[in-house]
């Protein structure tokens, strides 16, 4: 169903949240215009009887893509069909190219020794502790944005929301719920990264013993990972409210399974707002695991981990998207991260 598109172009016009998809109805008070940075799904074939059939038209479209999420879309709808024994051909060829190409694993997600008990603040956002580490972000396989695929070294660990933050937890915040989708526990969204930066304003005016900012896009990966390579954490369904079992509508937090830091919905739901300029690939990008701040246009801000909207390939834990730092949309939310104030 997903189609490739061209990485990391330059829009345009405004910039888009996600990759153009071809949908009968898009989502309403959506505020921009889609982006050709990510695998688009394929237009539905036409009704005339001299039209390919549908398992054949989406065969055709994701046959020779280089992304395994892609040729697993048709074997989710297609076990038994008529090219199931190619499309597991071609998934094991690709995940025999990406192991030859990907750097050595990191280790596991630590574990008890190195982990810190989860904290709640006061309007109870809970965070989750993420130990110091090192990956490697992005992919050799992927998109032009993804790449180059390079070692990033987190020095300091730091804790991340277990959840986007939610429309109750913004409400008592800010006062209003700008949300679509409403619910108490349905993340917050129609939210921008100005938006976001305002409710971080307020929070940290709360003195209450952390520093809080919206995470770092190397450091959003690695807490996405969780010690693990390849497109995803686990089993997507599991773990993510997206296009294929979203109902078209965001869901409460915690829902779906969470990763091995504790981390919920960093798949689906939602888009994240991170806090870096978007570059348009990786070269020069920081090592270190801080924002990267510096360089290219700084026109648009990066947001990540797909939405409710948006197919399997958008949410994968190398996909990168963008948007200007003003720009609203139903599918946009976030997750803060906090470290310990120095006294």
């Amino acid at each position: 169903m997903v189609a490739h598109g061209q990485g990391g172009c330059r829009p345009t016009a405004t910039p888009p949240a996600t990759p153009p998809k071809k949908r009968t109805a898009p989502p309403k008070k959506a505020t921009t215009t889609k982006k050709s940075s990510s695998p688009a799904p394929a237009p539905k074939s036409n009704p005339a009887k001299s039209a390919p059939d549908t398992e054949t038209v989406l065969w055709e479209t994701v046959k020779d893509s280089t992304v395994i999420g892609d040729v697993q879309v048709y074997l989710r709808r297609y076990p038994s069909g008529r090219y199931a024994s190619i499309a597991r051909q071609r998934v094991s060829d690709l995940q025999a190219a990406a192991k030859k190409n990907e750097p050595e694993p990191s280790p596991p997600a630590p574990t008890t020794s190195s982990r810190r008990a989860p904290v709640t603040n006061r309007y109870g956002i809970e965070m989750a502790w993420i130990s110091p580490g090192s990956f490697e972000m992005g992919s050799n396989n992927g998109e032009a944005a993804e790449k180059p695929a390079h070692r990033v070294t987190i020095r300091e660990g730091f804790y991340m929301g277990k959840y986007e933050v939610t429309q109750k937890q913004w409400k008592a915040v800010m006062g209003v719920n700008p949300s679509t989708f409403k619910g108490d526990d349905n993340p917050v969204e129609t939210v921008s990264w100005n938006d976001a930066q305002e409710f971080i304003r307020l929070l940290n005016a709360q003195n209450d013993g952390y520093q809080y900012r919206l995470p770092t896009e190397a450091e959003w990966e690695y807490a996405c990972r969780a010690g693990t390579i390849g497109p995803y954490a686990g089993d997507l369904d599991e773990m993510a409210w997206y296009d294929k079992n979203s109902g078209s509508t965001t869901h409460p937090v915690g829902q779906k399974q969470p990763n091995a830091w504790g981390l919920y919905d960093m798949y689906g739901n939602v888009y994240e707002w991170c806090q870096d300029w978007y570059h348009e690939n990786y070269s020069g990008a920081p090592a270190d695991g801080s924002a990267w701040e510096s360089g290219g246009e700084q026109k648009y801000r990066v947001l990540r981990g797909g939405s409710w909207y948006y197919n399997a390939s958008n949410c994968r834990s190398a996909l990168r998207n963008l948007n200007s730092p003003g720009n609203r949309s139903l599918i946009f939310g976030f997750r803060v991260v906090a470290l310990a104030r120095s006294s």
